[in-house]
Order: C-alpha cells, then structure tokens, then sequence
C-alpha cells in the first residue's frame, strides 16, 4: 500500500510522508537546502546513485501545492519498483538506481503552500498577519497565493533576464510585494530561490524539470537558447504526455528557474504545466496528472 495518498499538501503532511518513505526505503536519502523565510525546512530527497544527474521541484507557488503530491507519488513509485525488483514496462527501477541519481524539492514554497492551504493561521504572529493581509489587498483569502512570506514571487526571482522582468513587472502596475508577480529587489533575494539555486550550482544536474500548474503545457526554451537537445527532449514529451509545447510571452518569459537553468548551465531544462482549469486544482486531479506525468519522468530517467 502506498504511503503518499491524495490529500491538501500542507508542509506538515509532506514532512510526515518524507518520514514514512525514509523510514520504509533506507536507500532513500534526504537532507536540508536550506530554510523558508519561515525557518521551514526545505527538503530534497535523493534516488540513485548514477552518474546521470535530474532534478526535479515543485510548489514554486503556493497555491500550486498540487504539484508537491504529483512529485512525491512519483517518488514513491521509484521506491517501490526499486524495491520489489519490478518493472514498468520497459523501465527497469533496479537497473536505473545505478545509472541515475534523481534529487526531488517537493515544496520550494513552503510558506506560500501553508498560506493557500490554511491562510493567516494562529502559527503566524499578528504583526505578519497584518503585512500579509496588506500584501494581499486586505483580503483574508489566500487560496490564490502565489509568493513567498514576503510576498516575493518565487519563480521570478532568478537571475535570468531579471531586470527584463521587473520591467514588464512595472508595466503592470506592480511594485511592490504582493500575491503574485512581484520579483523582489534583485536575482536571489529570496532564502528559497537562493536554497534551489544554491543546489542546482552544486548538484550539477542534467536536466531539470520545475512543476506548476495548470494548462497541460511544456515550455522548453529561454531566449532561444535551448539546445537541439532539449527541442528533441521536449518533443518526446510532448508525444508521451499529450501536452502541448509552449512559448511564455511578457513577464512569464523571465527571471524563472527553466529560464535560469538553460541560461546559466546550457542543459534541457523544462517548466511543466500540469492539469487543466483554474488554479488551485481541485484533488480530483491528481489521478490524471499523476497518470500524464508519470511517463514523462520514466522518459528522463532513461533517455
């Protein structure tokens, strides 16, 4: 029986389920990047020992907490084939472990997450409850919550046309912190991004892949500097998966993690769009998304 079930992917679940999956596959390894602007713990797990380096993450934004699931099912699936010596058609889980090592941060944002999952719980003190519900136009909503505890958009805040960013930033009328969108003071401001950048420098993986939501969409490429590699790469998932190939425009087209990876180490690197409606996608969801994306991370590990 599998351990990650569907269920609002707090952090304290994700922490619970990081505990049961260490504790039933000792093979299985995890440690800390770093630490959310809230002191919590932002977790990478550790599958394989190859010289074949994939990493993967998700929850980038809060409300997007989908995501977190979908990569620990994905996960756990590893664990359990590796285990039992199984197969997935073609896919041989005993012979990668040798050949692979794939490192997972399932929840980038773990702030953001709690945010949209409990709003301004008790947990927060009444002076970060207040600038939170000033950063969110007074709302106690915060379902929709994309940033970081200070309000910073996560996923703009690489150092990847930054600047490019900030201006299409302004030319929306943002310039300040706020659910979305804003991208902080300079490349990097944030402890999560500069813990997953931080990573990336060090892990120097192959490929790299960020989980969002939604649209059923893959985008590949920064600037046009994808290599052949990563169009052919992005083609084959596209035929697994259904998905569509994309390109962002305006302020999507900067300063995020694919954008930086393919910028700054030349790899295939791609953004995932997972599921289809309006965020945050309902839990219903995730039996298809798991059932799409599955097959796309079987790809990666052997291609």
């Amino acid at each position: 029986m599998f351990i990650v079930k569907p269920q609002n992917y707090t952090y304290d679940v994700l922490k619970s389920h990081i505990a049961a999956l260490l504790q039933e596959y000792p093979f299985l390894r995890s440690f800390s990047i770093g630490r959310s602007v809230a002191e919590r713990e932002l977790s990478v797990l550790v599958w394989g020992t190859g010289d074949k380096r994939i990493f993967l993450n998700g929850a980038h934004h809060g409300m997007e907490w989908i995501t977190s699931l979908l990569l620990m099912q994905m996960l756990e699936t590893c664990c359990h084939h590796y285990a039992n010596r199984t197969s997935i058609g073609e896919t041989n889980f005993y012979e990668l472990f040798s050949r692979v090592t794939l490192a997972v941060c399932p929840m980038v944002n773990p702030d953001g997450v709690e945010l949209a999952i409990c709003g301004l719980s008790e947990k927060l003190p009444p002076i970060t409850k207040t600038r939170l519900k000033a950063y969110n136009g007074d709302s106690t909503d915060f379902s929709k919550w994309q940033a970081n505890l200070n309000g910073v958009d996560l996923n703009h805040n690489y150092d990847a046309a930054f600047y490019k960013g900030v201006f299409m930033q302004h030319k929306l009328g943002i310039f300040s912190p706020g659910p979305t969108r804003y991208s902080g003071n300079e490349p990097e401001s944030e402890p999560e991004s500069r813990a997953v950048a931080d990573f990336t420098r060090s892990f120097k993986p192959d490929i790299a892949v960020a989980y969002h939501t939604q649209g059923e969409v893959i985008y590949h490429d920064f600037e046009s500097k994808a290599t052949a590699k990563s169009h052919q790469m992005a083609q084959a998932l596209s035929e697994i998966s259904g998905y569509q190939l994309d390109e962002t425009d305006g302020m999507a087209s900067y300063s995020g993690y694919k954008d930086w990876v393919i910028d700054a180490f030349g790899i295939p690197a791609f953004t995932v769009e997972a599921g289809l409606g309006e965020n945050p996608l309902p839990l219903r969801q995730i039996d298809k998304i798991y059932q799409d994306n599955l097959p796309m991370l079987l790809y990666l590990l052997k291609a």
